[in-house]
């Protein structure tokens, strides 16, 4: 546990659970003093959380996390922290993404189709979702189904199985990535124009999770330097704890800010919990100082 967490998911993401107000009262459960709400290219329930948060006691930093294109066919996550979020685009972004998952979605149905040779009604499926990210329902459905238990690619990630939480999180990285036949390119905005874009409404921008996109290539890492960011999420639930060193050493030596989220959505991710990510963190107070400092100074 530390006492703070810069990632998180309100119900305003498709995917995530709570809403703000709940978020706040688990992070009062469990004493943490400061919190960002960094939901899917949406802001939509930011201003509720800073409210929330101030009767409880909670600082509350405004963020985002961004769909980006880091190049043609590598979809990468970008934090944005402490901009004017009420800018124009801001306030339609969410929308104007929205449509872009929803045509991917029919797209790699149409893919899981011809490349399993099954057969599902996905539009019962996205009802059934009831506005949540209908991928979760989709895994879950041909998983478990019996009509698919001879398909070896699903093995693993069945009810028991080494990468069965959460499924429909691991399946993704697992096997849509480009060269899969799952694969669905979307047409996100570019990376270093998203830096830009937070820089110029006078936030930071973060690396998420950057062993989820980059594991340790560093040239890579080298290039998102190139582009202006100013930290990294070193420490976070999808790294093992040497990838979080690896991470933290790489941002000391690079002068960027260290950030420490555990994407925690809720009943999504089962296994993510607020203000946890993995492990202690021993200089999480003055990771946390550092940070603070850091969207002061661009205020």
């Amino acid at each position: 546990m530390i006492p703070f967490d810069l990632h998180m998911h309100s119900n305003y993401s498709a995917d995530g659970e709570f809403t703000p107000k709940e978020l706040i009262q688990i992070a009062k459960d469990r004493h943490l003093k400061c919190v960002a709400l960094s939901d899917h290219n949406c802001m939509l329930g930011v201003d509720t959380m800073i409210e929330e948060g101030k009767q409880a006691g909670i600082q509350v930093i405004p963020a985002i996390e961004f769909s980006t294109l880091f190049q043609p066919d590598i979809e990468c996550h970008l934090l944005g922290y402490h901009f004017d979020y009420h800018k124009d685009y801001f306030t339609t972004l969410h929308e104007q993404t929205q449509k872009l998952s929803d045509d991917a979605f029919l797209l790699r149905v149409k893919k899981f189709k011809e490349t399993y040779h099954i057969d599902f009604d996905e539009e019962k499926i996205i009802k059934d979702s009831n506005g949540e990210n209908p991928w979760f329902m989709l895994c879950d459905t041909i998983f478990n189904d019996p009509k698919n238990a001879d398909i070896e690619d699903f093995k693993d990630y069945r009810a028991g199985g080494k990468r069965s939480n959460p499924a429909p999180v691991n399946f993704f990285w697992d096997k849509c990535q480009k060269g899969s036949p799952l694969y669905v390119h979307v047409e996100y905005p570019s990376f270093k124009d998203t830096v830009q874009l937070i820089h110029d409404a006078g936030g930071i921008a973060v690396l998420a999770h950057p062993f989820a996109t980059f594991y340790q290539k560093e040239a890579l890492l080298d290039l998102a330097v190139s582009y202006g960011i100013d930290g990294i999420e070193a420490y976070s639930n999808y790294h093992e704890p040497k990838h979080n060193h690896y991470y933290a050493d790489y941002a000391k030596k690079h002068n960027l800010l260290i950030t420490c989220g555990s994407d925690f959505h809720g009943k999504h991710k089962p296994s993510i919990h607020m203000g946890d990510v993995g492990e202690e963190v021993e200089n999480a107070d003055e990771i946390l100082q550092k940070f603070l400092e850091a969207i002061k100074v661009n205020q």
